[in-house]
């Protein structure tokens, strides 16, 4: 991406581009444009160099920190300080229902208010429906679980050389991220070789009904029940 003079400040931070990171508009980065926002203090992303942009290896996603915004805002980033208490209550006797056999469950970034790094093996939290805009907790977090799947992984070695797995997927739009559909109408698709991960920890997510007793637990509304499986 190019950058203009007055987009960059004088410590090589790409205002615009971080802009752009804290909207959820880009989601990878290279190591140029990243490591000034990484090395600021305290830093302004999060960057999981496991996994690589599908169209350029040279970037890895990226995330933005709670200091991102104060940055942009200021031109400083907010004190370091401890983290606000989560208002989420940690739930434990509960039983995760059944996956139900659905398509993906993307959705919105990934909160800071959620209790995850609290979480205990088999520790639970309940995100009700009415929460979220679209009123369907599972699809809102979704993307946050996932997010922290990845916040907790690490590329499995062999031989000093980082494993790889080749999947054949949908290409995806990069603006709507919508699945591109060829003149024949069928998806486009492409071969690309992924990192194989190992988990220090796993989250899971699934919808609830409100009323309905999972183990010890009674759902207090319609909802998604996300769970440490690890």
């Amino acid at each position: 991406m190019a950058k203009s003079a007055k987009s960059v400040t004088s410590d090589g931070i790409n205002k615009e581009l971080l802009s752009q990171i804290v909207a959820g508009t880009v989601s990878f980065v290279s190591q140029p444009d990243g490591l000034p926002m990484l090395q600021h203090v305290p830093p302004l992303i999060e960057v999981n160099t496991a996994m690589l942009d599908p169209s350029d290896n040279t970037k890895a996603a990226v995330r933005a920190t709670a200091a991102a915004g104060a940055y942009l805002a200021n031109g400083v980033s907010a004190p370091v300080g401890a983290a606000p208490a989560s208002t989420y209550a940690i739930i434990t006797g509960a039983v995760l229902p059944e996956a139900k056999k659905r398509g993906n469950t993307s959705g919105s970034g990934a909160p800071t208010k959620y209790p995850f790094a609290e979480l205990p093996i088999g520790g639970m939290f309940f995100s009700a429906n009415t929460e979220h805009a679209k009123g369907n907790a599972v699809k809102a977090l979704g993307s946050t679980v996932s997010a922290q799947n990845n916040k907790y992984a690490t590329q499995e070695m062999e031989n000093g050389v980082g494993k790889t797995k080749t999947v054949t997927r949908a290409v995806r739009d990069k603006t709507t991220h919508k699945a591109l559909i060829g003149p024949d109408g069928k998806k486009v698709v492409e071969t690309v070789a992924l990192p194989v991960k190992q988990y220090e920890r796993k989250f899971t997510i699934r919808p609830v009904t409100g009323g309905q007793k999972y183990g010890e637990w009674t759902a207090p509304a319609d909802g998604a029940l996300i769970a440490r499986t690890k």
